[in-house]
């Protein structure tokens, strides 16, 4: 994770930059899951927001990078 951070920091492009956000957010969201399952927490909607929100703004940025409009 902290690899894709310096990555974000550091990336000579969007997408690359992209990729490292779409990386942290779904190891992010990974580890809540684990920590829901393993603690009995019951914040799984939260992550599924995560991951949800994390996929829809890299379809999004994507979307904008090749076509250059949002809709």
């Amino acid at each position: 994770m902290f690899i894709a951070f310096i990555r974000f920091v550091k990336g000579p492009s969007l997408p690359d930059r992209l990729l490292a956000v779409d990386t942290v957010t779904l190891t992010l969201a990974g580890m809540f899951a684990v920590l829901a399952i393993k603690s009995s927490f019951e914040f799984f909607i939260a992550v599924l927001i995560l991951a949800v929100v994390g996929i829809i703004s890299s379809v999004t940025v994507a979307k904008y990078l090749v076509k250059g409009k949002l809709l």
